[in-house]
């Protein structure tokens, strides 16, 4: 995933006004800064209101800042933003009903990591003015066939899911997949017995940013 280009900064300590010495550097800062003002919400997370005090890691790219995560003494969770406003506007790809056989075979040879055999054409007439442009460049699957389980193609992803740890039997199907540059960094799943669809970060995304080494923040 390091196609992703997502530096790790450690802000442990470090005050609002050292924090954003990092942030304004990158270009995405002053046009988030523009939209926001226009209300149209392109910060997903505030860099005015973060500190050291509570975060250690920050995760930024050259698009958006990812997330961040808290110092270890308070769990070391990583706080990542929420999904379902960007990814409505993510162009899918959806096999015909009559072509759902070649569904499975087709998620196998992306979760083995092998090349996107096919390229999507945006249709969405909303996408370039209202996705934030870390999204813009995100490719969607959804699975026509709706009986798929992760287990089934080699994905036991959502139980050691920290958004997962509550479901204690194997019943979760696989509804949708969404890749950046051929990584696979999101889903939405839908739990049968309740009746909940849900869209989080895919847990090889949260591996990566976990292990990520975290750069000078004194650069």
């Amino acid at each position: 995933m390091d196609k992703l280009n997502i530096k790790a900064y450690a802000i442990e300590g470090k005050n609002n006004d050292e924090i954003l010495t990092i942030i304004t550097k990158f270009p995405f800062y002053m046009n988030d800064k523009e939209a926001n003002s226009k209300k149209r919400k392109r910060w997903v997370v505030n860099p005015e209101s973060l500190s050291g005090e509570m975060i250690s890691k920050l995760f930024i790219n050259d698009d958006i800042i990812i997330g961040y995560s808290f110092k270890d003494e308070i769990g070391g969770d990583l706080h990542l933003h929420y999904l379902e406003r960007e990814l409505q506007f993510v162009d899918v790809y959806e096999f015909s009903f009559f072509e759902s056989h070649l569904a499975m075979p087709f998620i196998k040879k992306i979760i083995k990591k092998e090349p996107l055999q096919f390229h999507w054409q945006n249709t969405n007439t909303f996408h370039e003015k209202y996705a934030h442009p870390f999204f813009k460049n995100v490719l969607g699957f959804k699975n026509t066939d709706f009986m798929i389980r992760p287990e089934d193609i080699g994905m036991g992803f959502p139980y050691r899911h920290p958004e997962f740890r509550d479901v204690k039997e194997k019943v979760l199907l696989i509804e949708n997949l969404y890749f950046k540059k051929s990584h696979l960094i999101a889903y939405k799943v839908f739990n049968p017995l309740t009746y909940e669809h849900k869209v989080v970060w895919s847990i090889d995304f949260l591996d990566y940013l976990s292990q990520l080494k975290p750069m000078n923040s004194n650069l």
